[in-house]
């Protein structure tokens, strides 16, 4: 096992266990570990275990939410825990916890043609052990749902070193209440109303749920994923893509109108006003001439003959729209579907580049974003108010995501320690409005070090409590 100490010694030497995506600042850490295998982690987690040491997992470091980044104690980084095998069953394969999702797909691709691995995060560089983690979702979620759907198996390392198989369907709560042979009795806290179905904040309770789903987005806290099977299903006959360009309201009756249409979508994204002119004073790309909005949608079919249905049921919509052919980008090829990624892909690569150049010079800045989502069916009512706030902070910004789900994220870009402050305050606004509306303040990408004080905002102090003990209950076994 790789091995190193000394503050010092690691901020020089590896400066990328100090921070992710988040641009989070003032990380650091006294120890550093690399295992190579279960033994080599297990001893390790036992050894900060006895010590007290705190520990933190790093994995790929993609996210956004501060997860990642060390405030003192040890970190053990998941770098070196690879490998790829098939299963007894062809649809399943075990992936261990530092394996990409590129290299997931990639493996598929090789030794599994016509079968693919459906969550769909942003970043595909992340590690398959942080998505677990965090239960990752992404544009597909919309119809393939988010990564705890397609979890079958889990090789999971408690903080005292004890390493838990958990298979699905094997253990059941009943009533909030489960017997494990393992980890005991396991007692899950009453929460006031059930959480949303898309939800990342906080552990995932329900009272007759399944034990591995108590584990997937726990973002460490219950212990380290070692390893997982995960589910692969069949690649459609095709995937048509498109990005349609247009003002507001034509947007919103677009949106209605794909989902009433009953067609297979593959996500629903959007793109809101000012998104279109800060990308092009910030790259020098140029969009076509009408529209200030943009829909993303795919759609999955499964012969030709459904193809051309669905290609003339999307004309059919936009002419009705009064949506110009010319302002509309999109194909069923490989390369024309990289490209429409690439291009929703670009916005926030864009303000995480702006973010990195002003955290270079003003340590305290780093990125400020929603991570909330509401009932698909009161999205227009919540952008409005979003809008309201995000223009009454005075801090530059734009909004995005995944507008089927109910789920936009607002990305401000402060320039000063005054607007960080206003920023934080929008956020902190933002997400109380979801969670009125019975939303979530956090759909995707749980709540790290950044994000984990608006959890006070959607459970009561019961049940943050409750879930403190349960946590607690879990680690000491």
């Amino acid at each position: 096992m790789k091995f190193t100490k000394g503050t010092r010694f690691i901020q020089e030497e590896h400066p990328e266990l100090l921070k992710d995506e988040s641009s989070l600042s003032g990380g650091n850490c006294q120890a550093a570990a690399w295992p190579e295998n279960e033994t080599e982690a297990a001893e390790f987690l036992k050894e900060c275990c006895e010590d007290c040491v705190p520990l933190t997992i790093s994995g790929a470091r993609t996210g956004i939410t501060g997860g990642a980044v060390p405030m003192g104690g040890a970190v053990l980084s998941t770098d070196l825990l690879k490998g790829i095998l098939p299963t007894s069953r062809a649809n399943i394969i075990r992936v261990r916890a530092g394996e990409t999702l590129d290299s997931v797909q990639e493996y598929c691709k090789r030794e599994k043609p016509g079968l693919f691995y459906p969550p769909d995060p942003t970043e595909t560089t992340a590690s398959t052990g942080g998505t677990i983690a965090t239960n990752a979702s992404g544009a597909a979620s919309y119809r393939y749902g988010s990564t705890r759907k397609w979890i079958d198996r889990l090789s999971v390392l408690l903080p005292s070193g004890t390493d838990i198989i958990i298979k699905r369907g094997e253990y059941q709560f009943s009533r909030g209440k489960l017997c494990h042979p393992g980890l005991g009795t396991i007692n899950l806290p009453e929460l006031k109303k059930p959480q949303p179905i898309k939800n990342a904040a906080g552990l995932h309770i329900a009272p007759d749920m399944d034990l591995i789903d108590l584990f997937i987005g726990s973002e460490g806290k219950l212990g380290l994923i070692l390893e997982a099977d995960l589910i692969l299903t069949e690649k459609p006959y095709a995937v048509a893509s498109f990005a349609v360009f247009c003002d507001e309201n034509q947007f919103w009756k677009l949106r209605r109108d794909l989902v009433n249409a009953n067609l297979p979508l593959r996500e629903l994204e959007a793109m809101a006003d000012p998104s279109l002119s800060f990308l092009s004073r910030n790259t020098g790309k140029t969009f076509p001439g009408r529209g200030n909005w943009v829909l993303f949608t795919s759609i999955d079919v499964d012969s030709e003959e459904n193809l051309d249905t669905a290609l003339e049921t999307l004309e059919m919509l936009l002419e009705e729209l009064g949506i110009s052919p010319d302002n509309t980008w999109g194909g069923f090829d490989e390369m024309e579907r990289k490209r429409l990624k690439e291009f929703r892909h670009l916005l926030p690569e864009t303000v995480n580049r702006i973010i990195s150049g002003l955290s270079s010079k003003n340590s305290r800045i780093h990125k400020i974003s929603t991570d909330t989502a509401v009932h698909p069916e009161q999205l227009r009512e919540y952008y409005c108010t979003m809008k309201t706030i995000l223009r009454n902070s005075g801090v530059e910004h734009v909004v995005f995501g995944h507008s089927g789900q109910g789920h936009l994220h607002a990305n401000l870009i402060p320039e000063d320690n005054s607007q960080l402050e206003k920023a934080e305050q929008a956020v902190e606004q933002i997400a109380k409005e979801a969670v009125k509306l019975g939303g979530t303040v956090s759909a995707e990408h749980g709540t790290g070090k950044l994000k984990a004080p608006l959890l006070r905002l959607m459970y009561s102090q019961k049940e943050l409590d409750g879930m403190d003990l349960l946590v607690k209950s879990i680690s000491s076994c």
